[in-house]
């Protein structure tokens, strides 16, 4: 039977389960965690944070008959990776098609906004648009919610920062739905458009999108700026997919020691010295479905994929060659490695001219930059050992785009106990507010508690 005309027939139906939608907070469906209050309590890692939250919450999930994976069930012996598809019953095969993994594409493609959006996103109540200096000639476009005390002044705590997947802006459901959820319970929040995104590309079209490279530069800039706010405590961040991969390249470069750690010889020349500042992002980072063999990724999408039968590649080729068609480039396509090498990596606008400036081995040092797992015989820096404020990765066993077998490769040599995770039954592609809604905001809103979160329970 031909099943080619199933899934645009699904993509037609008014309101359909694969189209964007809200999933607001729902305040009366908050619910604190309890810390131990026993004499002697000792302050707990993000691990043991996170092993304490999961069962105070885990009504919140959907029934499943495969229990999530926490941080410790990662790795098995000496330090090897335990076989994730075994534990949820899975395999890799088929995680793409419709036909195998229908509600893990459903939860994700009600999470993921499919066409970036030409205008800048409609108001929020009681947000207002600034602009964030990253570097001598460039902003960053962002939306700032400041959170009111009883007697409606601006109240003094934490900021978190939202930080989208690739090509996000404020326009995408999700990040406004959480924004809301996070300033109405007592948070500052700020939302950010990178460059190459949004408001920011449309005002500054010589400065590309960078993969992270500049990206994560960008981010600890974001993180003072927010911090020298007379309001602010802390920054916390939230990072979504290609965002989360952000988040998680950001801390590292919070923790690490050297700004020459992990930077090639031939990109070395093309950064700006790490920014010195008080310490960024101690509130925590929470991110969700990480690409953590994103060069996989790309080799999977350098083929053209029918919708019908890979509608998650086929979504993400669709946003290359938008792309491609905005910065008028010929015969656009899917393919990611011709982005990369139409890449313009300079230092300022006078460097970002109308021709790509990074070489064979400038690319390759940015691959190896943001890189965090070996590809084929190429290294990956350790970007998690190091990492000092507490971290926790949320995944699930049905992802489609990073599959959650990378995470334990990934996680299993780190003994850092900053580093949290936990794998879900389902959720799809960053599609957890669609799976779980109650669980996912409580697990936020409890991760960054100034009295009962992951950075509260360390002190």
């Amino acid at each position: 039977m031909n099943k080619a005309w199933i899934l645009p027939l699904l993509l037609l139906l008014p309101g359909c389960i694969f189209s964007e939608r809200s999933f607001p907070y729902d305040p009366a469906a908050r619910e604190a965690i309890a810390l131990p209050d026993h004499p002697g309590s000792q302050a707990m890692t993000a691990r043991q944070w996170l092993a304490m939250a999961y069962p105070q919450l885990a009504r919140l999930l959907p029934h499943h008959r495969k229990t999530p994976m926490l941080t410790d069930d990662l790795a098995g012996p000496r330090a090897r990776a335990a076989d994730v598809w075994a534990h949820f019953d899975r395999t890799s095969e088929g995680l793409e098609s419709i036909f195998v993994n229908f509600l893990g594409l459903a939860y994700s493609a009600q999470a993921i906004q499919t066409r970036t959006a030409p205008k800048a996103a409609p108001p929020w109540e009681g947000f207002e648009d600034v602009w964030i200096p990253v570097a001598a000639d460039l902003q960053i476009s962002a939306r700032v919610g400041w959170a009111l005390d009883s007697a409606g002044r601006v109240a003094d705590t934490d900021c978190i920062v939202i930080v989208p997947g690739i090509r996000g802006d404020n326009n995408i459901l999700r990040v406004r739905d959480l924004a809301l959820a996070l300033r109405s319970e007592g948070f500052h929040v700020l939302t950010v458009e990178l460059r190459g995104t949004g408001l920011t590309d449309r005002r500054y079209p010589k400065y590309d999108y960078t993969w992270g490279i500049y990206e994560t530069d960008d981010l600890l800039r974001v993180a003072d700026w927010a911090q020298a706010r007379p309001h602010v405590r802390r920054t916390g961040m939230v990072g979504y997919s290609w965002g989360a991969n952000h988040a998680i390249l950001a801390a590292w470069a919070q923790s690490r020691t050297s700004t020459a750690e992990g930077v090639g010889p031939d990109l070395a020349p093309l950064l700006r010295p790490a920014p010195i500042g008080p310490k960024r992002f101690e509130a925590g980072v929470l991110v969700f479905s990480p690409i953590c063999r994103f060069e996989e990724l790309i080799d999977k999408i350098e083929v053209e994929q029918p919708v019908w039968l890979h509608p998650a590649l086929w979504g993400l080729q669709e946003t290359f060659r938008d792309r491609m068609i905005d910065k008028h480039m010929p015969n656009p396509c899917g393919s990611v490695r011709k982005l990369l090498n139409e890449m313009r990596i300079g230092n300022n606008a006078q460097d970002a001219g109308d021709e790509p400036i990074a070489n064979a081995r400038q690319i390759a040092d940015s691959l190896e930059y943001v890189r965090l797992l070996p590809y084929k015989n190429l290294p990956a820096h350790d970007k998690l050992g190091g990492v000092s404020m507490p971290l926790l990765i949320v995944h699930a066993a049905d992802d489609m785009i990073g599959p959650a077998q990378d995470l334990a490769d990934l996680l299993a040599p780190v003994h850092n106990p900053n580093i949290a995770a936990i794998i879900l039954p389902s959720g799809g592609h960053i599609g957890f507010a669609p799976y779980a809604s109650a669980w996912y905001y409580n697990l936020i809103l409890n991760f960054f508690d100034p009295k009962l979160g992951a950075a509260a329970a360390a002190k």
